[in-house]
């Protein structure tokens, strides 16, 4: 069936019965269906506009029960044409972490 196609995989019985019917109405004219909708909202470590480049720095202590929630942020910053770089970090930071870290941010932004 041609609705297939423009379903997500995932979708219930019902939610293809509505599109069906909505198909033979002629609703489904530019409608697209389980799109994200952006409703969280995030606050980079780092970020350069121009470049379109945002960087977190992640605690490892704090940032370990989180990653689903980071997988998803980065997800919706790449789908808006942001680049993202997570940098997971054991606290405190001895000299050599700094000059790892800092070569790695310096590497995803290139030269200013």
């Amino acid at each position: 069936m041609s609705y297939k196609k423009n379903m997500h995989p995932s979708v219930s019985k019902a939610e293809i019965q509505v599109f069906q019917e909505l198909s033979k109405r002629g609703l489904t004219k530019g409608m697209v269906t389980q799109q994200p909708v952006v409703l969280k909202l995030t606050i980079p470590d780092f970020m350069w506009n121009e470049k379109r480049k945002v960087v977190y720095l992640d605690g490892q202590q704090v940032h370990q029960q989180k990653q689903e929630y980071d997988e998803e942020i980065k997800n919706l910053l790449e789908i808006r044409g942001w680049s993202v770089l997570r940098i997971t970090y054991n606290p405190p930071l001895t000299e050599a972490e700094l000059e790892k870290v800092t070569n790695q941010i310096q590497d995803f932004v290139g030269e200013m």
